[in-house]
């Protein structure tokens, strides 16, 4: 198509293509130099009209980010993170994985900058502590290693820092996942909810207000406002909310939901928190509940057929990309099957000319139960997704 000039219009800025650019050079060229120029792809005028066309076109691409960058919705990197202070948010950086262990020893011993395995080879670092007279200590444990490192009862068993009179150690709860750095999506989604939380409904301030507290990974706000207990498939009482939440600390959560909720409204839930009243109060507020999400870790495999182009490295390139959309979907989102050849073949260096084919994908909670059906999830559960849960199957 002819050459047309970058322009803003009600579509936004439209840039020239760089084929548009190339020819219309060629085009300039030979009404300056004659006709008869020779202008083939082996000729060097050629090769140079080439070079100021790929150079035009980084150009009129870099404008476009720049336009884009003005609002949230097309905005990218650093671009998110100017509008994000509009509305006074930053986004959020990576956090480290907490859990609660259980120490064991020698009544009296002091251990000091502890550190503890567990059985995927994540250190946890621990607070100083003392084993008490009855031989035992609940101590917090960091990671290590940022982000959402996951860790089941039972896993943390392995004292690196051996020390006279500490004998043993374990964790009986889940730890509490650490965030990723918060990605831009992420980031226009908790951006999305706190510009609802003033000036729409306090359920949606609610839920605004409990996405913005540091750590909270995914999070979500149920209400029934029935005399009915259950409503459109959420088992919770009549007259009540429901927040199921991942992340962030639990008396952080308790206060917003007081702050935000109306007067009168109940809370559901499995973790109670008691909220201080004030001094003119004439009586304690009711304690605070709400959900910690409940991790649902399908298996998944994918059979690919592999094409010219295919090397060894995608195996593992495939299994990431579906571990990680595993990890994002939402709280009380079933997984669906077809969503995940999606992100299988995201990996694809051109997709024109594709180095393998997916020729089925079966999901699960064991390897009986696999099948092609989409897998329901309730409502305060979450998927969690796992390396060795992934496989990927290569024709024999």
């Amino acid at each position: 198509m002819p050459y047309e000039p970058p322009i803003i219009d009600e579509s936004g800025l439209r840039i020239p293509l760089y084929t548009d650019i190339r020819d219309d050079l060629i085009r300039q060229a030979q009404i300056i130099f004659g006709e008869d120029i020779y202008l083939e792809p082996d000729s060097q005028d050629y090769q140079l009209i080439a070079e100021f066309s790929d150079k035009l076109d980084d150009a009129y691409k870099l404008a476009q980010m720049v336009f884009n960058n003005r609002g949230i919705s097309t905005a990218i990197g650093s671009g998110v993170d100017v509008l994000l202070k509009i509305n006074g948010l930053r986004r959020k950086e990576a956090g480290r994985s907490q859990c609660v262990v259980d120490c064991a020893g020698t009544p009296g011993t002091k251990v000091f900058n502890g550190i503890v395995r567990d059985i995927s080879g994540y250190m946890w670092s621990l607070e100083r502590f003392e084993i008490s007279p009855e031989g035992t200590a609940s101590v917090l444990a960091t990671c290590q290693t940022p982000g959402a490192v996951f860790a089941d009862v039972d896993s943390i068993t392995k004292i690196m820092t051996q020390q006279n009179g500490w004998v043993s150690v374990t964790n009986r709860v889940n730890a509490m996942p650490g965030n990723p750095i918060e990605s831009d999506a992420v980031a226009k989604a908790r951006q999305a909810i706190s510009t609802a939380r003033p000036s729409r409904t306090i359920l949606l301030g609610t839920s605004g207000g409990i996405a913005e507290i540091p750590d909270v990974l995914r999070s979500i706000v149920y209400e029934n406002d029935t005399n009915v207990h259950g409503y459109y498939g959420v088992p919770i009482p009549g007259h009540s909310i429901c927040a199921v939440v991942e992340g962030g600390r639990n008396e952080d959560i308790a206060e917003v939901i007081h702050t935000r909720k109306t007067p009168g409204c109940a809370t559901y839930g499995d973790v109670t928190i008691a909220i201080e009243s004030p001094s003119t109060a004439l009586a304690p507020p009711p304690p605070i509940h709400f959900f910690r999400p409940i991790y649902v870790d399908p298996k998944v495999k994918v059979f690919i057929t592999p094409r010219k182009g295919f090397v060894s490295d995608f195996v593992e390139e495939i299994r990431s990309k579906v571990v990680d959309y595993l990890n994002t979907l939402d709280i009380g989102v079933g997984l669906t099957t077809s969503a995940l050849y999606v992100p299988a073949q995201a990996i694809m260096p051109n997709i024109s000319a594709p180095v393998f084919s997916i020729t089925d994908i079966l999901i699960g909670m064991d390897d009986d139960s696999m099948s092609r059906d989409d897998m329901k999830i309730e409502y305060n559960e979450v998927t969690r997704g796992r390396v060795e849960n992934v496989e990927i199957v290569l024709p024999n």
